[in-house]
């Protein structure tokens, strides 16, 4: 259960709690994509068969077998021998296997393992380029040498060297490359919505965004205008409409081996009963705001909604270490405070602090507020969780 609860929190968590409604969302995101150019024509659906795995680099598919590609520093690492000899580059490496230099008749490099430093030449001509990093250095993996594969875009001088596509990992989960960056959250792909947690993975099952739920087929695409595989409703946007699930269809391919994680209850009380572990809530907050919603996911994590003139401050806890807030916007405020000797992370915007995540003795908490709160207040609220 502790495993199927760290992919669900993976899955129901991931984003952040943004009080735009999740329809703006779409639009913005079509709108980027628009801005993008991202109009390469690929499936609807994340390929199926296992025997098949490629990139996309000058408009050739390159096949990466059962390799597949690491997710290392944010970047998308590929196979250098398999993914460079492909493009017509000759390969000869040093003794030690750490410089490895790269000939195709017109462009010569050397890639320095364990170093983010790149540079190109002509093949005929004296003059080099200067060196840049991309955010990740070569490194060795079961013997073989991964390079960042925004590392063509460089080579070739062009942005778009690298097409758009899904490809699997190494433990077999979908990614979708956009000219080799690495792509996070809601992406619209080919007038399909997919949802990518923070390290690129694609999700199924159960997400919750703005406060609502959506839910995301086994192919990845999330459902709408239909009812789930686990017998619930969604409307034209994918959102839940909160009603009770009805018949439960178990015999689709899209169909997961769990019921509904989110279970709500009256009270405190009654939640606890369904949890293994002591439910503790922060004592600041009693009596200033009303209870919006009392949940339990998986029966494994708690949270607790309080509402106040419209701003909403969520209460998460869990057994363990991660993080539970589920917010992995990029915020200009990323501090950690020492309260009662544990570490905070405390994230926000505009002198408002809008997450906050911490563990204490094998347990996490979050705090996040809709419209954020001062810094001295958050860190009361916190103080009185202990």
């Amino acid at each position: 259960m502790k495993k199927l609860m760290i992919g669900l929190l993976t899955a129901v968590t991931i984003t952040g709690m943004s009080v735009s409604a999740f329809a703006a969302d779409l639009e913005t995101q079509k709108s980027k994509s628009e801005v993008n150019g991202d109009t390469l024509l690929i499936s609807n659906y994340a390929p199926k068969d296992l025997s098949i795995n490629k990139v996309v680099i000058r408009g050739k598919n390159i096949e990466l077998g059962k390799n597949g590609v690491l997710i290392y520093k944010g970047k998308i690492m590929v196979p250098l021998k398999t993914t460079a000899e492909s493009l017509g580059f000759k390969l000869e490496a040093d003794k030690d296997n750490k410089i490895i230099s790269l000939d195709n008749g017109e462009i010569k490099t050397n890639v320095y393992v364990g170093e983010d430093s790149y540079y190109y030449s002509s093949s005929k001509a004296i003059g080099l380029t200067m060196m840049h990093e991309l955010g990740a250095e070569p490194i060795i993996v079961d013997n073989i040498i991964y390079v960042p594969i925004n590392m063509y875009n460089f080579l070739f001088n062009d942005q778009k060297t690298v097409g758009s596509f899904w490809v699997r990992n190494k433990d077999g989960q979908w990614i979708y490359s956009l000219n080799g960056e690495l792509i996070a959250g809601w992406k619209l792909i080919n007038n399909k919505w997919y949802f990518m947690s923070n390290n690129g993975i694609m999700q199924r099952g159960w997400v919750q965004t703005n406060g609502n739920w959506y839910y995301l087929l086994n192919n990845g695409e999330m459902a709408a205008s239909t009812v789930t595989p686990d017998g619930y409703k969604v409307d034209q946007n994918g959102k839940w409409d909160g009603k009770p699930a009805s018949t439960v269809v178990t015999n689709t391919e899209d169909a997961l081996d769990i019921i509904n994680p989110i279970e709500g209850f009256d009270t405190i009380d009654e939640a606890q009963k369904a949890l293994k572990f002591k439910v503790t809530v922060p004592k600041e907050l009693l009596g200033k705001y009303n209870i919006k919603y009392i949940n339990t996911i998986s029966r494994e994590l708690f949270q607790i909604c309080y509402l106040n003139k419209g701003n909403d401050i969520l209460f998460r806890m869990g057994q363990g270490v991660e993080d539970i807030s589920g917010d992995y916007n990029n915020y200009k405020i990323n501090n950690i405070v020492d309260i009662n000797g544990s570490n905070v992370k405390l994230k926000g915007d505009d002198n408002l602090i809008k997450v906050a995540a911490w563990s204490v003795n094998n347990m996490s908490y979050s705090i996040s507020v809709n419209d954020g709160m001062k810094q001295d207040d958050i860190i009361n609220i916190i103080k009185s969780t202990f």
